[in-house]
């Protein structure tokens, strides 16, 4: 009797852990493919909210209506009701995290909001075949975009996000762009100190860093203390008196218009530049630049715009599932090679790097070198919520020349304490 009752309890155990598997883990299908789905539903009805931004949903060329009647080739299992709405990715995390339980159940977001998401319980863990699917389309910086303090993955990414070096060909050669300092001798550039995601620039070239290698590391904080950050002071000051520069918040207004042979703007202003200059733009990745005698290699922040899948969209069983099957779709090779046929949006895919399209496009290679060549990981932790307003105001500060060569050691010093001890 006893020996009958272990194998009862031990075959219920079985079955206890094969259940809080099944709910934890589900497994995708890899975008778009039939097929591999281990937690097909049971309901098969379902109403989606998406959240994408307007272009991507322009009338009489919607990428998003294209994707969604493709999903639903792909899964004639299910009945689908969309209910679209218009976010762009830089608005989203704020708008989820207004109100969870009320957002879009699938949305695409920019990844230094990640961190702040997760805090709030509004972006889901990926899972099973779901981030095996992240691992193997992206290469590894677009997959530590995504990837959280656990480890973990938390969404899909879809483009590139990240700026580098318009200019005029009348004024500047393809040789002059390497260097910030040639460039100097030849034309006016106009340099954006004064936003907090550029103003960082010159910092982290000299090796001013956030968060470690990954960016994920908040022990180690932001370091722009001692040398690396008053070489990066010092070479500011010495740009904004340069009488070939021109700063500001980023601008692209004064290339089309002539003033300048130079500026600094990310892929989603390529298509009025291309429209105002034609055959004489020319792109490039950042450039590099000479400070206290050493080069360095001017450097942005990069990231990911992704998408994401709302922890509460389980409102009718399955539907969390389906919806991060949708979420795999809009990240797969197929659906980014159509954004990128029909909006122009560079794809983070790895397999797309090579598509004869793509590698032919200079903007996607600007923005491709850039990333790889001349950036660090825009972090996703919460406490990069510190950086924005001092770096941004130490830009602007430098700008209007408050801090020059007779205070901008001090005014490091209290940059790198405001950044790490926010109340200060």
């Amino acid at each position: 009797m006893k020996k009958i009752l272990a194998l009862v309890l031990a075959a219920l155990m079985v079955l206890s852990m094969v259940a809080c598997t099944t709910t934890e883990t589900p497994s995708g299908n890899n975008g778009g493919n039939n097929g591999g789905n281990n937690g097909t539903p049971a309901n098969k009805e379902f109403t989606i909210k998406v959240w994408t931004p307007t272009e991507d949903q322009a009338e009489g060329n919607s990428w998003l209506a294209a994707m969604e009647k493709r999903f639903e080739e792909l899964h004639p299992e299910y009945t689908i009701t969309w209910d679209n709405s218009t976010m762009g990715e830089g608005d989203a995390g704020n708008a989820v995290i207004a109100d969870v339980t009320a957002s879009a159940d699938v949305f695409m977001f920019a990844n230094d909001q990640l961190g702040k998401l997760i805090q709030a319980g509004g972006l889901s863990k990926l899972v099973g075949d779901f981030a095996a699917q992240v691992k193997a389309d992206n290469g590894d910086f677009m997959i530590n975009t995504v990837t959280h303090t656990d480890d973990a993955v938390y969404g899909f990414p879809v483009t590139n996000n990240t700026w580098f070096l318009y200019y005029n060909t009348d004024v500047f050669s393809a040789e002059d762009v390497k260097s910030l300092d040639t460039m100097l001798t030849k034309g006016k550039v106009y340099l954006p100190f004064g936003t907090g995601w550029t103003a960082g620039c010159i910092f982290l070239g000299t090796g001013c860093s956030l968060f470690g290698d990954t960016g994920r590391d908040a022990s180690v904080g932001m370091d722009f203390a001692g040398q690396k950050g008053y070489t990066a002071a010092k070479k500011m000051i010495e740009l904004v008196n340069n009488s070939n520069v021109m700063t500001g918040g980023m601008d692209v207004s004064v290339l089309k218009n002539g003033e300048v042979g130079a500026t600094f703007s990310g892929s989603w202003d390529a298509a009025g530049l291309k429209e105002a200059l034609g055959d004489k733009l020319g792109v490039a990745m950042l450039p590099k630049f000479t400070a206290d005698g050493t080069e360095y290699q001017m450097t942005a922040m990069s990231g990911s715009k992704c998408v994401g899948v709302n922890p509460n969209s389980n409102s009718v069983e399955g539907k969390q599932l389906v919806c991060t099957e949708f979420a795999a779709f809009l990240a797969s090779e197929e659906a980014q090679l159509a954004r990128y046929t029909m909006r122009g949006v560079i794809p983070a895919h790895k397999n797309l790097k090579t598509n004869e399209d793509v590698a032919a496009d200079p903007i996607a290679q600007a923005e491709i070198d850039t990333i790889n060549n001349a950036s660090v990981i825009q972090s996703a932790l919460p406490e990069m919520g510190n950086y924005w307003g001092p770096v941004e105001t130490f830009g602007k500060n430098v700008i209007a020349k408050d801090v020059d060569l007779t205070n901008y050691e001090k005014a490091v010093d209290d940059l790198n304490n405001l950044l790490n001890n926010p109340g200060l």
